[in-house]
């Protein structure tokens, strides 16, 4: 194969992941690939070893710590050597080296899949996804339903405390679900310098 770089990126509640497990699942099942993904060791919302969809879909996932040192990179490197595939679930959480790694990966022939989110709680690029997606070749934008109107135009991700938007000087990462976030269109979306 050669190497390519497809990002699947939107706000929470747009289906990423259900994206990425798709598309890896069609190709070990039709493809005859060997696929490996990765998650973030913080996130276990859904499960300790897979990467899981709000719609029920699953796939078996390596966790790896948030901090991409060189040792990770190469432990990477190493377990990807005979695969064909690399998934990389909630992107946005990885520190810089995930943009290095993700490039060598391609440069080594490697299919390479990155699902993250497009921006933080403040509307704003989330980690060093822009970073990504300028390297990608392909890019997949999926949005949500609005929570709010109801729009099918759902780009932003609006964090809640008590029910209410967030107000600015809020952690970036807060890791949850509908307890703490809802996705909305640009015209719902309440920036934290504005609640």
């Amino acid at each position: 194969m050669n190497g390519y770089i497809l990002v699947i990126t939107g706000g929470m509640f747009s289906g990423k992941s259900e994206q990425l497990i798709d598309r890896c699942k069609k190709f070990e099942a039709y493809g005859k690939k060997k696929v490996k993904v990765y998650k973030p060791s913080g996130d276990k919302r859904f499960s300790e070893d897979e990467v899981v969809s709000r719609m029920g879909c699953h796939f078996p996932a390596t966790n790896i710590p948030e901090k991409i040192t060189d040792k990770v990179m190469n432990q990477i490197l190493s377990e990807t050597k005979d695969v064909d595939v690399v998934g990389f679930d909630e992107s946005q959480f990885y520190s810089k080296n995930i943009m290095p790694l993700v490039s060598e990966l391609a440069y080594n022939g490697k299919y390479v899949i990155v699902a993250g989110l497009n921006m933080d709680y403040r509307g704003k690029e989330f980690g060093y996804i822009g970073g990504i997606l300028a390297m990608a070749d392909k890019i997949i934008r999926l949005h949500s339903f609005c929570a709010i109107c109801g729009s099918e135009k759902g780009t932003h991700t609006q964090r809640l405390v008590n029910g209410k938007p967030a107000k600015k000087g809020e952690p970036i990462v807060l890791i949850g679900d509908t307890e703490s976030y809802e996705p909305r269109c640009r015209k719902c979306f309440v920036p934290p310098d504005r609640s």
